[in-house]
Formats: C-alpha cells, structure tokens, sequence
C-alpha cells in the first residue's frame, strides 16, 4: 500500500540520518515560485548523534551549510527524513542566491549562467559573478540528491562540478 504523507509546511525541521550514530536537520523556508514552486531548503551545519534531542529554537540557530530546492514531502514518503517538529523561525533568507547554467554539460561556457533570489526575476551572470555571490546551485534536487549531499557533503554526479 502507499504511503499517504500529510503536507508540509513552511518552517517544518526534519531529522535526516547520515550514519547508523548520526544526524542532522534542515527545514523548508520557503517556496520558489520561480523554481517550479519547489520547497526551500536550509540544510544545518551540526552533526548530532542519533540519540541527541535538540529543542527547535536550537536547531535553527545553527549555522546553515547550505540551501537547496526539492520536495520535502516525497523525502518523508521514501523514508529519507522524519518531520521534526515546526517552527516559525526560517531566518534571514532575503539575501540568499541560486544559480542555473543554461548547459551544465559545456564546463568552458562561463557566461551562460542565471541567479536568482526565492521568488525573484533570473538575472543572466557569469560564472565569475555567481561565486561573488556565493550563490548556491539552484537545481530542483530528488530526494535521493538532498539525502547524498547532507552525507557527503558533495553534489551528485555532473553537479559537483558547479557547487
């Protein structure tokens, strides 16, 4: 039978298990319209150990690795991370950027690439400018990507070369 997950909602925290002792957390701060209306996620930096209980308050004080878009509620359905708990608290995400190249398989075109904050107009850039940025790739992510990244803290496959 299939699993019927309930909706996710902004300032939802889930528990993603890296390793048979540890885990970390990340929430969904938003939705990009212009990103296929997918979830926003901020992945946390701590690494806590599997029998640990962090409050929410502490959770979403740490600092962020990283954002990233996909589908919170998919990843709860495929077993790859348990809500949490909610939280009003998202942070300060108004000066987050994303990044898009046009053909992540040309490496030398370096001027064919997009940013954008959640929910802003695609600016064209290059590639120079997206690092100034520190803007993060703007991929809409399968929950299998998410839960490879927050365990090896690399991105999957042709994207690592972009991170």
């Amino acid at each position: 039978m299939i699993k019927r997950v309930k909706a996710t909602k902004v300032g939802d925290v889930f528990e993603v298990k890296i390793s048979d002792t540890q885990k970390k957390y990340m929430q969904y701060v938003a939705s990009d319209l212009t990103q296929l209306n997918s979830d926003v996620l901020r992945i946390f930096k701590h690494i806590y150990q599997i029998n640990e209980t962090p409050t929410l308050e502490e959770i979403v004080k740490d600092d962020v690795d990283y954002y990233t878009h996909g589908d919170s509620r998919f990843g709860i359905k495929m077993e790859a991370w348990t809500l949490y708990g909610n939280i009003d608290d998202v942070g300060d995400y108004s000066n987050v950027w994303f990044k898009s190249k046009q053909d992540y398989t040309d490496e030398k075109n370096i001027n064919d690439w997009h940013i954008w904050k959640i929910g802003g107009e695609h600016i064209h850039a290059d590639l120079k400018k997206t690092k100034e940025l520190k803007a993060y790739l703007g991929l809409v992510c399968p929950y299998t990507s998410i839960l490879y990244r927050i365990k090896t803290d690399h991105e999957k496959g042709i994207f690592s070369k972009y991170e």
